[in-house]
Parts: structure tokens; sequence; C-alpha cells
């Protein structure tokens, strides 16, 4: 398991089922992350196919971490796909998402 996962089962290991249930808590971690994927997934800015492409290079084998995604809109400047403006574009587009839509974006590329 990985770090965050054993750190959950012993925070819900116990001797009473009412207090222990690693899969419970788990299942209902995942339900509310979909919830919040679902809600903003709706209000995604449309992306181009270049601006696609360029957040492809960026996410492309990129550990999805607290600093990813909130700098998520200066990682773009960086990339070497599309023009200058292309990413000055989409890193004002993806300054205005929340941090909940900005994971939603990286969820709705599926890499």
């Amino acid at each position: 398991m990985s770090e965050p996962l054993e750190r959950l089962a012993d925070e819900t290991r116990g001797d009473s089922r009412r207090t222990s249930g690693f899969s419970r808590r788990l299942g209902e971690i995942v339900e509310r992350y979909q919830n919040m994927l679902d809600l903003d997934m709706g209000s995604l800015p449309d992306l181009t196919e270049t601006e696609l492409a360029i957040m492809g290079e960026v996410l492309y084998g990129a550990v999805i971490d607290r600093r990813k995604i909130r700098g998520l809109h200066l990682d773009v400047l960086d990339a070497a796909t599309g023009s200058d403006d292309d990413r000055k574009q989409l890193s004002g587009k993806i300054e205005a998402l929340t941090a909940g839509q900005r994971l939603a974006l990286v969820e709705s590329l599926g890499l």
C-alpha cells in the first residue's frame, strides 16, 4: 500500500466495527472525491487541441500533488508545445480555476 493508504489504515484500525473500517472510510473518500469532480467538471473551460497538447506535455509522467495543482498555470508557461500566446492563454484559463476545478481538469484528461 502507498503511504497515504497506510496512514488511513492506521487511522481506521480498531476493535469495534463502529470505530474501524478501512474499506468503508476509503469508499467515503472516493465517493466525496467523485462528487467534487462531478460538481467541478461542468465549469471547466473548453481547451483547444494545442492547449490539450500542452497539458499532455505538462502532465505526462508528472506526480499530481499539491504543488502541481497549485502551480499548474505556471507549469504550462514552461512547455515546449505551442506558441507563447497559446501557453499564456492556457495559463490564464487555468489561473482562474479553483483547486477542485484544476483537479477535475487533470482527471478529465486521463493522464
